[in-house]
């Protein structure tokens, strides 16, 4: 992990997400696991993905996304 940022990559995370301070028309899709349609282990959630309007809902979507991944584990 040499020239890589440590917020961003990390071989002892479990779950790692970007912060962002933007809303976006826009949707990722993702499918039914909450997984991105085209990119494997990308799981577009929350209001910057385009899937919800505030950060309850926003967290509420997080916890979904997680539920689903460990359920399938």
């Amino acid at each position: 992990m040499e020239g890589s940022s440590a917020a961003l990559i990390s071989s002892q995370a479990i779950l790692l997400g970007a912060e962002t301070r933007t809303s976006s028309p826009v949707r990722v899709l993702r499918n039914e696991h909450y997984e991105s349609v085209n990119t494997r282990n990308l799981y577009p959630i929350g209001e910057g993905a385009g899937y919800t309007g505030g950060i309850t809902s926003s967290a509420a979507d997080a916890i979904r996304a997680v539920e689903m991944r460990m359920a399938l584990q």
